[in-house]
């Protein structure tokens, strides 16, 4: 049981980062897909008549808005990656790499692991 306690405080701010950031990552990521698809759709077309007409469509406010939100959310999504990858390793280094004795040992006192 001891081993599961510690299990749970070790894991338990992994768990909710890894939560939180997925959460961000998946909703930027479709925000950006969807943006890029409407675009292509709408202010595109497909095929060689969505090549030629397109020259007309892609002034408008709506195409040039839409291709303005794809651009842009693909760099926050680009973005929050690289920032994920770096505030995670930095995360680890911190909280296990120089893990301080009396730190371990105060979060196994809170848990009835060894005594006070």
């Amino acid at each position: 049981m001891e081993y599961i306690k510690a299990l749970y405080v070790v894991s338990k701010p992994i768990i909710s980062y890894i939560g939180i950031k997925i959460t961000f990552l998946i909703s930027t990521y479709t925000a950006e897909w969807y943006t890029g698809r409407i675009y292509s759709k709408y202010c595109i077309g497909e095929g060689f008549n969505g090549f030629y007409n397109h020259i007309w469509n892609v002034a408008s406010p709506s195409c040039t808005g839409l291709l303005f939100s794809h651009i842009s959310l693909l760099g926050v999504f680009i973005a929050s990656i690289g920032i994920t990858f770096l505030s995670g390793f930095i995360f680890m280094y911190n909280n296990y790499m120089k893990d301080d004795y009396n730190k371990t040992k105060k979060m196994l006192e809170e848990l009835n692991i060894i005594k006070k």
